[in-house]
């Protein structure tokens, strides 16, 4: 069985940038109430290609 891990965001930490949003190919991320949220862990693939795009380390 192959685990994937599932991105966790920091809402403290989160600024509402959205920078994360755009490069979520699989539409996991979404801006929810001013701030970034995963909306499904079934969407997330685990590759994490939105961490590097969050100016506040908060994913």
């Amino acid at each position: 069985m192959v685990k994937r891990k599932i991105i966790k965001i920091d809402e403290e930490k989160c600024t509402g940038c959205g920078a994360c949003v755009p490069n979520c190919m699989e539409g996991a991320l979404q801006m929810i109430d001013g701030k970034a949220r995963l909306i499904s862990d079934l969407f997330c693939d685990g590759l994490g290609a939105c961490i590097g795009h969050c100016p506040e380390d908060a994913i």
